[in-house]
């Protein structure tokens, strides 16, 4: 039986969406132009439109039951993560937030030899490129990769944030953020002041180092602590995009919502909220509610 999905955003993401969801066997997908009604009988929908535009594109959606995807971030306002929550226990749709780095196998093989490498002390990530855009900050734009690789290792949100702009105006193209898992600090550096796409996690632990970096040909590198032993560990050669894709499908077929994507969403969007107002702040420490 034939999946029948719509699509809601046709700009170059939204085409790579589209793109990989018909290399799946039995699956059709329907481009819906925002504010136009979608066709009837789709088993789910695809939010891909600018980020400021994800709650009021996805609520009708979530309120009629519908399986709805959403790009990250899930919303750039905490009362628009909310009422998305809501929407979602009231009707029982599954809402699955797309955060594409939990998909990718190097860091999914990073994730299996962190228990060998003893404590994490701390995390350096660093996401860049030269494309702004024009509805949210970097911080909407970057820091959703970097908070939700941080949940997936601390299995948990940050308890506070501070961010400086690195680039000054009231919209930052450059900021650093200090999120604390406990006492483990995760300083993000997000950028769209770079000519060179960038995305790398350092995690620093007692007897190693774990290099992930998505631009690199070798993208999981591993520096030992005692002999300074240099290693490559294997992963899976697969695309991060077809494996989230692939999750999503899945969670159709099973008609089951699992409420963690929802938590970590609107735990993300939390955490990004908390590190606007501190940028407005000058950096002033913010407390993650």
């Amino acid at each position: 039986m034939v999946m029948r999905l719509g699509l809601v955003g046709c700009g170059r993401w939204g085409r790579n969406i589209e793109q990989t969801l018909l290399s799946f066997p039995d699956v059709s997908v329907t481009a819906i132009a925002k504010g136009e009604s979608p066709p009837a009988g789709l088993d789910g929908v695809l939010i891909a439109t600018q980020s400021a535009t994800h709650a009021q594109t996805a609520l009708p959606y979530i309120e009629a039951g519908v399986a709805t995807f959403i790009e990250k971030p899930m919303t750039t306002a905490v009362s628009d993560a909310e009422r998305i929550c809501d929407a979602a226990k009231r009707s029982g749709a599954l809402v699955f937030v797309g955060h594409i780095f939990l998909y990718h196998p190097a860091f999914l093989a990073a994730l299996e030899l962190l228990p060998k490498l003893g404590a994490i002390r701390y995390l350096l990530c660093e996401g860049m490129n030269d494309n702004p855009r024009t509805d949210s900050s970097v911080l909407w734009d970057w820091l959703p990769h970097d908070l939700s690789m941080a949940r997936a290792i601390f299995g948990r949100d940050p308890d506070s944030v501070a961010t400086w702009s690195l680039s000054g105006g009231s919209m930052s193209e450059a900021a650093l953020s200090k999120f604390q898992y406990g006492n483990t600090p995760v300083v993000s550096t997000t950028s769209w002041l770079s000519p060179v796409r960038r995305k790398r996690t350092i995690i620093e632990c007692e007897k190693a180092t774990l290099i992930f970096d998505d631009n690199a040909e070798r993208r999981l590198t591993l520096y030992g602590k005692q002999g300074g032993e240099l290693s490559y560990p294997a992963y899976r050669d697969e695309l991060p995009l077809t494996r989230e894709m692939g999750a999503f499908l899945q969670a159709v077929r099973s008609g089951r919502a699992d409420a963690s994507h929802l938590e970590m969403g609107a735990g993300i969007v939390r955490a990004i909220a908390a590190a606007e107002e501190s940028l407005g702040l000058g950096g002033q420490l913010v407390t993650i509610r």
